[in-house]
């Protein structure tokens, strides 16, 4: 909801399911866009090896310290899938005593708990919440809403042995347990998007998680540092549906080093990666492992001039062993270069290059078998390897900061070779050669006394398909690409300590995610949402530090919103109007 509401990147609920979404940043579509996007937490990378998206909503907004987002660059330290850009998301790392708890319309409900210890070299941290919705669609036939259940507990131990030495530890546990709608007919979706369209009982999906992480920093001297991290993640799906069910296990370990130098003209850092990824299903064991090195850099050639660059490369290596055994490997390379430059204090101009790559995913190589009469998953048919795809980028912008306002615009160029994506006619995953990607991106902020503030955030893009030998048609647009996207804000302090921030998102129609062809009538419905949101402050109550007071109503003006997947099937998300309210502590 966040990044819906806040940011221009096209984020949409997974079919229904809002822990795992379905996003796309210049124009790669909903279907593969997730999969052009590297997510990281902390460092540690959230994209997995098959074609299930990034697990981010049971992540509490109150844990995360700020969000990063790159777009069209970060391939040299991120590598593989971050075609379209990157997103990093950063929690907090020091000691916070607090608790919110917030309901809501839809059977909303929260509480979050953020408490530790703060020592003279080291602090004990402990974020816990627990979060709950009965969703906007009616019960299905076994009573079961549309509802979500996500429960988030995270230890961190941060220690400093030595002035040049740091560690950090982490445990994390995550339980996401969420009911998704059936798709409904246009027909239904006009008629009442709340109903349930297929009859059938809806989908159950309980994500259950287990992280530990190791990180150390040791200052080697004052410019050279030495970065090692190592984490481990055990992930179970466990997919329910009226059709069959389906249980996935995963297993995944990295390890990163990397020698980060800051100095007075120049800075680089050099490092390695490596991560071992597998799955475990009825239809057996498939794993994608990778190896990679990377060097990047940064010169100061001037006071107002700054050049950088860098390379990775990337070996990725893929087995499976179910029905046959098979193996594969890809040898992938990645380089970045730029350059910034500043007019004067205000204004900065800057360009760059990217080469990226993504290497396919596991699931891009095989065909589902569902056979009749249940049409549940019973085994993979081999289709054959496909190419990675590659893209060449090139962004060009400036950057404008005075007192009272900002802004920042970007236009870019992407040729693409290999594009991968499913094709719904064939039931198979397919490259598409020479797509091209091209827009423009505009930030402004505007500081209109000292009370308000206004917002905007314009994006343009314009993605063309390029053919193949399965018939798809040169110059066609990809499917589940809004040409426009608008995010608008206002924020007025109304009185000290008080804020109320007004907000619209709206994204333009777009062929559904299947449609190639750009000949169905079955648009994917423009996005629309207005929401208002409200927060006060008071310092220094009683013997607590702040108690913030808060509330929001969501979609104000009830657009139905909705994903429409391929011809006469949509997924509804957001249609109705909602509220919460809520209270912080801080002690």
């Amino acid at each position: 909801d966040f990044l819906s509401q806040h940011t221009s990147i096209n984020i949409q609920p997974q079919y229904g399911n809002k822990t795992s979404p379905l996003m796309d940043m210049r124009g790669y579509g909903m279907e593969a866009g997730y999969q052009n996007i590297v997510i990281n937490v902390d460092e540690e990378r959230l994209n997995r090896i098959d074609m299930a998206p990034q697990i981010i909503g049971n992540i509490a907004l109150t844990s995360i310290e700020r969000i990063e987002i790159l777009r069209g660059s970060g391939s040299v330290r991120f590598g593989d899938g971050a075609m379209a850009g990157v997103i990093n998301i950063i929690t907090k790392n020091t000691v916070e005593q607090s608790f919110q708890s917030v309901i809501g319309t839809q059977g909303a409900q929260s509480n979050i708990l953020n408490t530790g210890y703060q020592g003279d070299s080291f602090n004990i941290m402990l974020n816990t919440s627990s979060e709950k919705n009965d969703g906007q669609v009616v019960a299905d036939p076994s009573g079961d809403a549309a509802k979500s259940q996500n429960d988030y507990n995270k230890l961190t131990v941060n220690l400093a042995p030595t002035d040049d030495l740091k560690v950090k530890m982490s445990i994390l546990n995550s339980r996401s347990n969420n009911y998704f709608p059936n798709n409904l007919t246009k027909t239904q979706l006009l008629a009442d998007p709340s109903q349930n369209g297929t009859g059938n009982e809806y989908t159950n999906n309980d994500y259950d998680t287990d992280s530990y992480s190791l990180k150390t920093n040791y200052k080697i001297n004052p410019s050279l540092d030495l970065d090692m991290s190592y984490s481990r993640e055990d992930r179970s799906i466990n997919s329910q549906a009226y059709y069959g069910n389906a249980l996935q296990d995963y297993d995944s370990e990295s390890l990163k080093i990397a020698l980060p130098y800051q100095g007075e003209k120049y800075a680089f850092i050099a490092g390695v990666d490596l991560l071992d990824g597998e799955r475990k299903d009825s239809s057996g064991i498939v794993t994608k492992d990778s190896k990679a090195f990377f060097v990047e850099a940064e010169v100061k050639l001037a006071e107002n001039l700054l050049v950088s660059g860098g390379i990775r490369h990337e070996k990725v290596d893929y087995t499976y062993d179910g029905s046959s055994s098979l193996k594969t490997d890809e040898s992938l390379n990645a380089y970045e270069a730029g350059v910034n430059y500043s007019v004067n204090d205000s204004l900065s101009i800057f360009t760059n290059f990217t080469h990226s790559f993504q290497a396919p995913d596991v699931d891009r190589f095989f065909k589902g078998l569902y056979p009749a009469p249940n049409y549940t998953l019973s085994g993979r048919e081999f289709n054959g390897f496909i190419d990675p795809a590659k893209s060449n980028t090139i962004n060009i912008g400036f950057n404008y900061k005075e007192q009272n306002h900002s802004t920042l615009f970007t236009t870019y160029y992407t040729d693409l070779e290999d594009e991968i994506v499913y094709n719904p006619n064939s039931f198979i995953n397919e490259n598409i050669d020479n797509s091209e990607k091209y827009g423009l991106e505009i930030q402004h902020t505007l500081k209109v006394g000292n009370k308000t503030v206004l917002g905007i955030n314009y994006n343009f893009v314009k993605a063309n398909i390029g053919s193949n030998a399965q018939g798809f048609t040169d110059g066609n647009a990809m499917p589940g690409v809004p040409r426009q996207t608008l995010i608008a804000n206002v924020n007025y302090q109304f009185i000290d300590n008080g804020f109320i921030t007004l907000s619209h998102a709206w994204r333009e129609r777009s062929y559904d995610m299947g449609d190639f062809d750009n000949a169905r009538d079955k648009e994917q419905p423009l996005y629309s949402s207005t929401d208002l949101s409200i927060n006060y402050s008071l310092k220094n109550v009683s013997k607590f530090e702040d108690v913030a007071i808060f509330g929001s109503i969501n979609n104000i003006f009830e657009h139905t919103n909705a994903i429409a997947v391929s011809g006469n099937s949509f997924y509804v998300s957001n249609f109705e109007r909602s509220f919460l309210a809520g209270i912080k502590v801080n002690f």
